[in-house]
């Protein structure tokens, strides 16, 4: 299930289930029609190429979904065990808290 085309696996230290993380505004996500996504940080002029799992992670990332809660959408849809759509959203949350894509709120709303 692999989130992001190309990233290597990172662990994400410091998320736990109730983590909330939320999409920065600086931040554009462009669905593609093959449902990809493209992330553009206008601050960085970075841009990011996402798959469609990958995308629905992003979207989620809205301040109203738990990493815990983003999981179980997940696990809803695609047919992976648990454990590795947990192992794998971990990563790439990690990945775009890291980049600043998304920024970590210390209290569900």
């Amino acid at each position: 299930m692999g989130p992001a085309r190309g990233l290597q696996k990172e662990s994400a230290p410091g998320l736990v289930g109730e983590s909330v993380l939320i999409r920065r505004t600086e931040v554009e996500g462009h669905t593609l029609p093959d449902q990809s996504c493209l992330l553009f940080d206008q601050r960085s002029r970075t841009s990011l190429p996402i798959n469609e799992s990958a995308g629905r992670i992003w979207h989620l990332c809205d301040g109203n979904h738990t990493l815990d809660q983003i999981v179980d959408d997940l696990a809803s849809i695609y047919d992976a065990e648990r454990a590795q759509i947990d192992n794998d959203v971990r990563e790439f949350l990690a990945f775009l808290e890291r980049h600043g894509f998304v920024e970590r709120h210390s209290s569900f709303q």
